[in-house]
């Protein structure tokens, strides 16, 4: 919510009342999980609203944990992006993960087929907005996740995709990663 240029329409709440205004707002909405990973507890309520209640229900659990609804981004056939930002520096390479069939998921974890390419000039952006300033917060590494032009998460706890990025493009993600968390020990050696 702090980078509202980047983000599609999206709401965090515990509200069910706030949830039901935005969906007759944007009529085709993703509703998940703060804390949730590989695409668990993803869902898709289109305009008919239909199991809009119990879906509340079932990730809110009546009002006792908050959940993210988003606009749906119809871009999600083209791939749920991961940009990973490490030390602050974009990897030239992102994963977009394909949803496979009639699954809306894309992570690698629901079935989503994972094709490298290089990051465009909008995931360029939204990386170099975003990775130096939770660089400077003492984060090493985040993924990004964009669909079409928007950014839909931050992941800090498990940002992965390194081993398909470097397997297809050949980018040694790993060793960029190693230069980074050295540099980050010399630094702190430094200071002490």
């Amino acid at each position: 919510m702090e980078f509202p240029q980047f983000v599609s329409p999206t709401l965090v709440t515990r509200s069910g009342d706030e949830v039901r205004r935005f969906h007759e707002e944007h009529g085709d909405i993703i509703l998940k999980p703060l804390d949730g990973m590989g695409g668990m507890g993803i869902f898709r309520v289109g305009p008919d609203g239909m199991n809009l209640g119990s879906i509340v229900e079932t990730l809110n659990q009546q009002g006792a944990t908050t959940i993210m609804v988003q606009r749906f981004v119809p871009e999600i056939s083209q791939g749920d992006k991961r940009v990973l930002v490490i030390g602050g520096r974009v990897v030239p390479f992102c994963l977009a993960r394909i949803p496979q069939g009639s699954e809306i998921r894309g992570n690698l974890a629901a079935g989503g087929k994972g094709v490298a390419q290089p990051i465009s000039e909008r995931d360029r952006e939204i990386a170099e907005t975003i990775g130096p300033l939770l660089s400077e917060r003492g984060l090493l590494l985040i993924g990004l996740d964009v669909i079409g032009d928007c950014l839909t998460e931050i992941n800090v706890t498990s940002p992965t995709c390194f081993q398909e990025i470097t397997q297809q493009t050949g980018f040694d993600v790993p060793a960029m990663f190693l230069d980074a968390l050295e540099d980050a020990v010399d630094r702190d050696r430094t200071v002490l």
